[in-house]
């Protein structure tokens, strides 16, 4: 999708459709330096009680030669007290399916009148792309029939006559990317688990790498298991699709840089392996990749906004499957730290393989701080719903980290306990752990689990699984994968200090 920006005034440019927002507060709903006929035109809708300018209300309008843009929608952004940039993303969300179904490809979108009176125009500008991109997106890619009734955006303008374009310009290449990324995360989440391998992955790992600069390491299965990955290549017994422990690297030579580390959990298909999972809903299970598929997005992006870091990007990516070759419960494994788990259910095959993966950044890369993310718990479903990620961390400062990015990224968190107590449900009495507690706290424990195999590294564990999937077009989330997340870990990295 192509981005423009251009400095006018609505009265100046001729295109499709023009959008602008309209605050719920009587005093500032038109505020349009044009026309006085334009401005009456939109007043009458307004007096007329057909548009409020509440969250949620749009109305297209016939501007018959008042201006030279045909059409005009109006996108109520309600109260400006309440105003943000989640807010701009979010109405512009539902708006971009709309405007895409009436078939007009080429929207325009009035900065002047998304902004208020308080918020930053280069960052309201990102939004306002980030918002349209992700909000109008479509997975067309297995379709073959009636492909000609899909709509789609084909450029969008932002436009602004009181901004330098340098500004215009900036917030709305950052969007793009960010956006795109988002995107590339949910085709990757959303994927059939026949077509989104571990070697599809793998070849993605590799395509950033040719086109991106971004330094590629894939472990085969012999490879995996004579480095020691053993608790990971344990649950890639039990299937025929070749497992790959992928490792990617940006700004390896920067020089006095941090390395930060991301981890995904890449289960590709879950079938939940010998603890086999009920067959209702079995196929939502491509997308327990989701984690994996976040870090692939992010790593896009850090490579496109070049972001002053290195960073250490760990996807450990293989199905669980059932077979006569797969492991057990009650198996004993060792880890790549050298710890042995004694295993209680195959279908906690998760953390089977994130342990291993962040003891391997931990002992290697010396990161200054760790971040995974993973599809991990139905606990955590249960926690939270789908409305926030929970989150756990060893560090406050961590925390700290992760409570600002998601302020400016609208990607909604919630710090859960990291209690030690919670230890006592993963006693064993045949190795040095358990890898489940059982039911209750099962989230909490999961992450206790985890925290066994950092060392000493500032390290926090997201729980994406509530908020990896919508069962309904709403905001910037069309229904499918959300891509939670991405746009987290972005702006943890791209605001480093």
């Amino acid at each position: 999708m192509n981005i423009s920006t251009l400095i006018a005034n609505i009265g100046e440019i001729d295109f499709p459709i023009v959008l602008i927002g309209v605050f719920e507060d009587e005093e500032n709903q038109v505020s349009i330096d044009v026309s006085d006929s334009f401005s009456k035109l939109i007043k009458e809708v307004i007096e007329l009680g057909d548009f409020e300018g509440k969250k949620g209300d749009f109305s297209v309008l016939y501007t018959q030669g008042v201006i030279k843009s045909p059409r005009i929608m109006l996108i109520g952004l309600g109260k400006e007290d309440k105003h943000n940039l989640e807010n701009i993303r979010k109405t512009l969300g539902n708006a971009s399916r709309k405007v895409r179904d009436l078939g007009t490809v080429k929207p325009a979108v009035s900065l002047d009148h998304f902004i208020g009176n308080k918020l930053n125009k280069e960052k309201a500008t990102e939004a306002i792309i980030q918002g349209m991109i992700m909000g109008s997106y479509q997975n067309l890619t297995y379709r073959t029939k009636d492909l000609d009734k899909y709509k789609h955006l084909d450029e969008i303008v932002v436009f602004s006559s009181t901004t330098e374009e340098s500004v215009l310009r900036k917030g709305a290449e950052s969007g793009k990317i960010i956006a795109e990324s988002v995107n590339f995360c949910r085709s990757l989440a959303w994927g059939p688990a026949n077509y989104i391998t571990p070697t599809k992955l793998a070849e993605e790992a590799e395509r950033l790498s040719k086109e991106l600069g971004v330094k590629t390491t894939i472990f085969e299965r012999e490879k995996a298991k004579n480095v020691g990955l053993h608790s990971f290549i344990a649950v890639a017994k039990g299937t025929d699709e070749p497992p790959k422990f992928i490792i990617m690297e940006y700004g390896a030579d920067k020089k006095d840089v941090d390395t930060v580390a991301i981890i995904g959990k890449a289960i590709t298909f879950d079938s939940g392996g010998i603890s086999i999972k009920p067959s209702q809903g079995m196929e939502r299970m491509k997308c327990d990749m989701t984690g994996g598929a976040v870090v692939f997005a992010a790593m896009e992006a850090i490579a496109r906004l070049d972001i002053n870091l290195h960073v250490v990007a760990i996807v450990p990516a293989t199905d669980n499957m059932p077979s006569g070759k797969a492991y057990h419960p009650g198996d004993v494994i060792k880890s790549y730290s050298g710890q042995t788990i004694e295993v209680i259910s195959t279908d906690a095959e998760g953390r089977m393989v994130l342990n291993d993966a962040l003891t391997y950044a931990a002992k290697n890369y010396n990161p200054k701080v760790m971040f995974d993310f993973a599809t991990l718990t139905g606990a955590m479903v249960v926690a939270l719903g789908e409305h926030a990620i929970g989150y756990f961390a060893n560090d406050d400062k961590v925390a700290d980290i992760l409570e600002k990015a998601s302020k400016t990224s609208g990607d909604a968190v919630w710090r859960m306990p990291l209690w030690k107590v919670y230890d006592q449900q993963l006693k064993s009495s045949v190795a040095d752990m358990k890898h489940s507690g059982g039911r209750s706290g099962g989230a909490i424990t999961a992450a206790r689990f985890l925290s066994k195999f950092v060392m000493d590294v500032p390290w926090a564990h997201l729980d994406i699984a509530g908020t990896m999937e919508q069962t309904s077009d709403k905001g910037y989330n069309p229904k499918g994968s959300k891509g939670a997340g991405v746009r987290l870990i972005i702006d943890v990295l791209r605001n480093w200090k």
